[in-house]
């Protein structure tokens, strides 16, 4: 029979043939013999026999038996060979053990041949929550960040009240999908108090921390699966750096100021208590713009005109401005802005204006049309950064 390669081993087709005639001869053999039965070199088959006997597959003779020339025996395979492949198993083993050290000189090498910046892939909860946590100790003169959902590491305000206590100028950027959780609103605003500059945009491509301009951590996995393991890059590259540096700033120009907080009732809520005046508050922020509240009226049939119709288009807000091109709110639209940014319930709406919870469904659904909002808090970023409200 022929023998499986044994290549894996370390085991040529020469030495393999020596191997198997062995195997076959049942006692001790002489080089001699072996190299007629194969057609060999003497030379040879002593090479390739003392191979074999290193690895354990054969033993040789002692001199002195009547022998002019050591004889070779095989050593049973199942055991032979089975220690063989274990102990390959053990260095193959090793060799997988020193790949993280082989890297690191490797980067090493990099590091003294090109130190112009590093760039390494983080993955997982821990090291990403790790190095975010480090930016934000990290930073003295600056700090950037693009804030969006999902969340890697809970909110932690000291930190950052710590940074902007020893003088960081921190910029972030929300999105509307930040301020979907309770209260994270609010973390903002008292932010705002110590130091920090918030703006808000519909969304963003990535998540983002910069700081000082020097290292930076950047988001690359998938954020539309917040299951999924976090993955980021880390960077010190110049190049790099500046280009997200420019991402931020263009971001910064276009996104609009996070809106304040509606003013605190009574009861110390932020506006969701029904008892409260809502057409007083309405008139109110008319007032600061300039144009009339237009709220105690009744439209039981809904006949005001909506933001898709004909008066929404010139009507009493007026034409488009000619520097934007962006056309005046309506009286209708202004007092529905004014509950909404307010804080007011659909039925407390729909109670103050007169009209029915469908009829104003209807109409939250053309303003936040004609807005281009998904939701409440986007209507009022949108009319905020339209000078509506």
């Amino acid at each position: 029979m022929t023998l499986p390669s044994l290549a894996a081993l370390g085991i040529d087709p020469v030495t393999a043939a020596v191997y198997e005639f062995v195997l076959t001869c049942g006692d001790t053999v002489d080089v001699a013999a072996i190299a007629a039965a194969r057609g060999l070199d003497d030379a040879v088959v002593v090479t390739a026999l003392e191979q074999l006997r290193n690895t354990g597959l054969v033993h040789r003779t002692a001199d002195g038996h009547g022998r002019h020339a050591p004889g070779y025996g095989a050593v049973d395979p199942r055991v032979a060979v089975s220690a063989l492949v274990a102990a390959h198993d053990e260095q193959l083993a090793d060799a997988r053990t020193a790949v993280a050290g082989l890297g690191a000189l490797f980067d090493d090498g990099r590091r003294v041949a090109d130190p112009s910046g590093t760039t390494t892939v983080l993955t997982g909860h821990a090291a990403v929550g790790d190095w975010y946590s480090r930016l934000q100790h990290r930073a003295r003169g600056e700090f950037l960040a693009f804030d969006r959902p999902p969340y890697v590491v809970a909110t932690n305000e000291s930190v950052e009240r710590g940074a902007l206590n020893r003088g960081v100028r921190w910029r972030a950027i929300y999105t509307v999908a930040s301020f979907t959780v309770d209260g994270s609103l609010q973390g903002v605003h008292r932010l705002g108090a110590d130091g920090e500059e918030a703006r808000v945009t519909r969304d963003l491509p990535v998540k983002l921390a910069i700081a000082d301009r020097q290292v930076a951590l950047v988001s690359v996995g998938p954020l539309d699966v917040p299951t999924a393991a976090p993955e980021a890059l880390l960077t010190e590259s110049p190049a790099l750096i500046a280009a997200l540096c420019d991402l931020f700033e263009s971001r910064w120009r276009t996104a609009v100021p996070v809106p304040a907080l509606p003013a605190p009732t009574a009861s110390g809520g932020a506006g969701a208590d029904a008892s409260v005046d809502w057409s007083e508050v309405a008139a109110r922020l008319a007032a600061v713009t300039g144009t009339p509240d237009g709220v105690g009226g009744s439209d039981p049939d809904g006949v005001r005109a909506g933001a898709g119709s004909s008066r929404a288009a010139v009507g009493p807000g007026g034409p488009a401005d000619p520097v934007t091109g962006l056309r005046a709110p309506t009286v209708d639209e202004r007092d529905l802005l004014a509950f909404v940014a307010a804080g007011a319930t659909d039925d407390v709406i729909a109670r103050q204006l007169g009209i029915s919870p469908r009829t104003l469904r209807r109409r939250l659904h053309d303003l936040f049309d004609e807005l281009g909002a998904s939701n409440r808090f986007h209507a009022g970023v949108e009319a905020a950064r339209r000078g509506w409200v």
